[in-house]
């Protein structure tokens, strides 16, 4: 009897932990638990075993789109230095076209369109290097002008080269005289982009602005070339004054200038 009611015990306590287990909050959590943890562990797995995969697949298409975006660059590079050339050209044409209208002006004149070979140390200087030389008919002398105005004259000559002395150059002088007045004076170079006139007669009607050219009279250059512009005038204490010019060809400026030479030499 006593046996009877032990497995009547055990029977209604595991009754009633199946009803607990049922509609009790505990299998609520449970299931919560066992549902939460399942779809950790696929999560996890699923990151385990794809994400490798997706970070080589990141790396290989940023390397795509790095070689892709560099091959674009060098293409833009290409067509942007394409386009300065271009432009470029066109400029030189155009400074040429601009050259060439000025042998018309100069018909007793020689004219050889030369293109200035840059090179720094020339300019600090005061002088400039040609790209023709005696195989162009080039010569000690010839003088160089460009569409503003004198440039200078050339004093060396090789085969394929010559040196110009810029009329900024401490060994260059000219005789010019004033657009306006006419009064007429020995101009020389004083280096640092400056020109100077010394012995000036303080009765000579000469002002700052005033553009100084050439003569005309020295077989050299044509008559009425721009040459320089006056900046200052001032009184030397010897009894003259002194007027300190700026050239009016802007040397850094230049590409192409043309050689005079005068044929009726």
């Amino acid at each position: 009897m006593q046996m009877y009611r032990i497995k009547f015990f055990f029977i209604f306590m595991a009754l009633g932990l199946i009803l607990l287990d049922k509609f009790s909050l505990i299998s609520v959590i449970r299931d919560n638990i066992a549902i939460s943890t399942h779809k950790n562990i696929n999560n996890f797995n699923y990151k385990l075993t794809y994400y490798p995969k997706w970070f080589f697949l990141q790396k290989n298409k940023q390397r795509e789109l790095e070689l892709e975006n560099f091959k674009l660059h060098k293409e833009v590079e290409k067509y942007v230095a394409l386009i300065n050339i271009q432009n470029n050209t066109n400029k030189d044409r155009g400074q040429i076209d601009e050259l060439n209208l000025l042998k018309n002006v100069y018909s007793t004149y020689k004219i050889i369109v030369s293109r200035i070979i840059i090179d720094v140390n020339y300019l600090i200087n005061n002088k400039l290097l040609l790209n023709i030389g005696k195989s162009s008919d080039v010569s000690v002398g010839d003088t160089v002008i460009n569409k503003d105005g004198v440039v200078g004259q050339i004093r060396e000559v090789s085969s394929i080269a010559s040196e110009v002395f810029l009329i900024t150059n401490l060994d260059y002088k000219i005789y010019v005289q004033d657009s306006l007045t006419k009064v007429r004076m020995l101009l020389q170079g004083q280096g640092n982009n400056q020109l100077i006139v010394k012995y000036m007669n303080k009765k000579d009607k000469v002002k700052v602005g005033d553009i100084l050219v050439t003569t005309g009279l020295d077989d050299l250059y044509p008559a009425n070339l721009p040459v320089a512009k006056i900046t200052n005038v001032y009184y030397a204490n010897n009894g003259f004054n002194t007027a300190i010019c700026k050239p009016l060809v802007d040397f850094n400026k230049l590409q192409y200038v043309l050689v005079l030479k005068n044929e009726k030499k």
